[in-house]
């Protein structure tokens, strides 16, 4: 500024011996040099200026930078997530909080040390040497992976670790690598869970819960993929059914615990004789299916069926008891393209029921002989299936005696099938095909139609008598059974309290009876006030639990009881036993199977008063059974024939 001055000055004295002339010049002179003073004045005011706000700027920068080394300071000191800096030798150059707990060891114990020298259990924890030369390869797995491993604590605790690894250059030329890991077993705990969850889950959906085999539905399934592969060679099977023998009478003599552990015992022994290439199955109840891939004779097949057999009837050691059982196999061999697992199964089913022939052979093969009487069979069930259809089914019906009055109490409505040709097909053939085409439930509708039409007539007539009508589970699980049951007895004008449903004991095998579909409807039909008896009702353990815990009406005692009551003593006994019992629970009590009035005598003198059987009537037709009722004449039961002696 005053550089500035002077040189004004100077111009001013040199302009000035002009006189006026020169005055005008001198102003604009001055004029000139005042402009460039005031240039130069806001230059420097601009410098000035422009150097504060700089200063200002770079203040406010250290103040951000600052800021943000405390803001990552205190994200890395209260990360839940370790945080490592290592050289590239992986030594420690700094860790956080976080990764000394998860390691379970202090900052110093961890710094200037590589994790692999603490972090490994001993089995997997690498050599010194191979420690001491290990250097970072920014080219390998764990660059670019999240790394999942065990690892173990100071203390020993294993857990599982999860990292990841970067790589920064914190100085030109100089490369550091940072790591970020946690514990991750809670989560992995969960995920083997989840894992065997899975698993379970498929295992249950392709396996006998009991036996641990497959199922039938997964057996099916793995069978036909074998008869669909492309190469016929390929496509061979030979398929074994197998069918225990007695086993009722297990579970009746011993409880289901038993007959389980029978069942558990002959798929061990299936096990023990099969490849590990063929399939083995239980395909409910006591039948089990095994299929062998690659067998295309019968004579290999003959053999495995014979060393399963032998197995089978290996004495089994149960509750210091030996229980035996024996099988029948049937075996049947794949027969061309059109074979299915299905077919196959038929046919090996069909070899079966020649197997269970009385005098057949315990294996029976399914040959032309055996097609060409299926063929027939066939027929016979198309025809069976056109007669249900056409609502073609008759009915007979056997009077059940009041031993008290020798009047008829009641009755048994019992299906029979009459041919186009003429032929009666009996009861147990018939009922067959019923099953096996899931035909039963139109059965037993059938009956229900025919029991309810004939009660309303003799209730027209002005007898009080009931009809009873037999229940498969097929029928008690079909979800139209109550409605269907309901409605014929409205159309037919009767109370339900008329009508009684018979239930077979072995509806219940294999089940929680408590828990059972054929439990829950028993319940429903006692609620509506419909009868419910159990029918062919079994001796011994099994017979007396599910005695206990069915909310039935009464049993049926079973006609193999009774044939033996007058001189046998244990069935004396057993027979004595469950007539007190039933007196006790409030139960009522019908035997059935009575052939002499030595029987009769002796069940009413136990309580028993309700009997059928030949010895009082056999099945008639409805006209019959209504002249019956009609005549209301006592009925006269034949005497034994034989007199027996009591067995000690």
């Amino acid at each position: 500024m005053i550089g500035t001055m002077g040189l004004i000055s100077a111009v001013v004295t040199w302009l000035a011996p002009a006189g006026a002339q020169t005055f005008l010049m001198m102003e604009i002179a001055l004029a000139i040099m005042l402009l460039f003073t005031i240039g130069l004045l806001c230059a420097k005011i601009r410098v000035s200026r422009f150097a504060n706000k700089a200063l200002q700027e770079a203040e406010k920068t250290l103040d951000d930078v600052s800021a943000q080394e405390a803001i990552l300071r205190a994200v890395a000191q209260n990360a839940n997530d370790g945080l490592v800096y290592q050289d590239m030798e992986a030594r420690i150059l700094w860790a956080n909080p976080a990764y000394c707990r998860i390691m379970g060891r202090s900052l110093e114990e961890v710094i200037g040390r590589r994790p692999q020298e603490f972090c490994f259990p001993p089995n997997v924890k690498p050599d010194d040497e191979e420690i001491e030369n290990f250097r970072f390869d920014l080219d390998s797995y764990e660059f670019h992976n999240l790394v999942r491993r065990p690892n173990m604590r100071k203390n020993g605790g294993l857990f599982w670790h999860e990292f990841n690894l970067a790589v920064v250059e914190p100085r030109v030329g100089e490369k550091r690598v940072i790591l970020v890991s946690r514990d991750v077993t809670t989560q992995v705990n969960r995920e083997e869970e989840l894992e065997r969850a899975r698993a379970d889950l498929h295992h249950a959906a392709h396996h006998d819960a009991l036996t641990g085999l497959h199922n039938r539905t997964a057996f099916l399934a793995a069978t036909d993929a074998i008869l669909r592969r492309p190469d016929p060679d390929a496509r061979a099977i030979g398929l074994l059914y197998i069918d225990l023998d007695h086993f009722k009478a297990v579970n009746d003599t011993h409880g289901h615990s038993a007959g389980d552990r029978i069942l558990v015992h002959v798929a061990d022994a299936i096990r023990a004789c099969v490849g590990p290439n063929d399939l083995s199955c239980r395909m409910g109840g006591d039948e089990f299916v095994v299929a062998c891939p690659g067998v295309t004779d019968f004579d290999q097949l003959q053999h495995v069926a014979d060393r399963i057999m032998e197995c089978i009837r290996t004495p089994l050691e149960w509750e210091d008891t030996n229980l035996e059982c024996g099988a029948s196999i049937g075996i049947a061999l794949s027969d061309g393209d059109e074979t299915t697992a299905a077919d196959l199964i038929r046919s090996a089913d069909f070899a079966l029921y020649e197997a269970k022939r009385p005098g057949s052979p315990r294996v029976a093969r399914y040959d032309a002989v055996l097609h060409n009487r299926q063929e027939a069979e066939n027929a016979m069930m198309e025809e069976f299936v056109d007669t249900l259809d056409n609502d073609g089914i008759s009915f007979v019906y056997q009077p059940i005696l009041d031993g008290r009055t020798g009047k008829v109490y009641s009755f048994e409505a019992l299906a029979r099938w009459h041919r186009s040709n003429g032929e009666v097909v009996p009861p147990d053939v018939f009922l067959r095909y019923a099953s096996r085409l899931n035909r039963m439930a139109d059965v037993d509708f059938a009956a229900i139609r025919a029991t309810t039409s004939l009660v309303s007539d003799l209730r027209a007539r002005g007898f009080s008598i009931r009809g009873a009508f037999n229940t498969s589970s097929e029928a008690l699980a079909h979800p139209d059974f109550m409605r269907r049951l309901d409605h014929e007895a409205r159309r037919a004008g009767l109370d339900t309290q008329s009508l009684v449903a018979e239930v077979l004991e072995t509806t219940f095998f294999g089940s929680d009876t408590t828990d059972s579909v054929a439990a829950a409807r028993i319940l429903e039909l006692r609620e509506k006030g419909f009868s419910v008896y159990l029918d062919d009702f079994g001796v011994g353990y099994a017979g007396l639990s599910h005695l206990s815990q069915l909310e039935v009406s009464g049993v049926k005692l079973d006609r193999s009881l009774i044939a033996n009551v007058t001189h046998d003593r244990s069935a004396r006994i057993i027979t004595t036993s469950i007539l007190r019992l039933c007196d006790e629970l409030g139960v009522s009590t019908l035997a059935e199977g009575i052939e002499y009035a030595e029987q009769a005598d002796f069940l009413m003198a136990h309580g028993c008063f309700r009997l059928q059987g030949f010895g009082i009537a056999r099945p008639m037709d409805r006209d019959a059974l209504i002249g019956m009722v009609a005549k209301g004449a006592p009925i006269i039961i034949a005497p034994e024939r034989t007199v027996h002696a009591l067995s000690a």
